[in-house]
């Protein structure tokens, strides 16, 4: 879940996401990480890596990606979303309060991540702020790091706020920011099995960085 700048509508996201979260949490994990993200497998986090994961939600993917032996930090910034998500990975992942654009907590982080996952999130932001959030993103990676986001293509029916997005624009984006698409997955059907939701998730890699 997105942070977003204006304090009115950071308000009414994590009121949506602390009144469900009960609910939400059941859904995402009625759900496997194997399922959901099955299209990037090359590219999945192993043992001994460490992990972002960038509205993290119920825990679903940030335990699953701990149990592979990685090294998991969470951010979410819905405090009953959060509390879900702390339940069902214990003290295998650390979550933080946090979330995109600023990643404000983040920036103080010292160690870089090797993968960081951005599921489900992206669509919630502004372009203004997808640019934003690249830039922190980026420097937050390894050397040949990667950042996997994936895009969401259907409205909510439930009121919360999304805008137009396109693979296009995030590779133009992420290019400005100094990443290159390594993976552009074909348009997948919703595992939740909404007809009128698609997702397609981006693989972008940061550059070889010469000390």
């Amino acid at each position: 879940m997105p942070q977003c700048n204006d304090s009115v509508e950071t308000m009414q996201y994590s009121d949506f996401y602390n009144q469900n979260a009960n609910s939400l949490a059941t859904q995402y994990n009625s759900l496997s990480f194997e399922d959901v993200h099955g299209c990037w497998r090359d590219f999945w986090p192993g043992c001994g890596e460490r992990v972002l994961d960038v509205g993290a939600g119920s825990g679903r993917d940030a335990c699953w990606m701990a149990a592979r032996g990685c090294a998991v930090v969470a951010v979410e910034p819905a405090a009953l979303m959060r509390a879900e998500g702390q339940r069902l990975t214990g003290d295998a992942v650390k979550w933080l309060d946090d979330g995109l654009p600023e990643l404000a907590q983040l920036s103080r982080h010292k160690h870089p991540f090797d993968v960081i996952l951005v599921s489900a999130v992206w669509m919630h932001l502004t372009p203004e702020q997808r640019q934003q959030a690249l830039g922190h993103l980026a420097a937050l990676l390894t050397s040949e790091g990667r950042l996997v986001i994936s895009l969401r293509d259907g409205e909510f029916s439930d009121g919360r706020v999304t805008y137009p997005l396109s693979v296009e624009e995030l590779v133009a984006q992420a290019t400005e920011s100094g990443l290159n698409p390594v993976l552009i997955s074909e348009r997948q059907d919703d595992r939740l099995k909404r007809s009128d939701v698609s997702w397609q998730t981006v693989v972008l890699s940061s550059p070889i960085r010469k000390d």
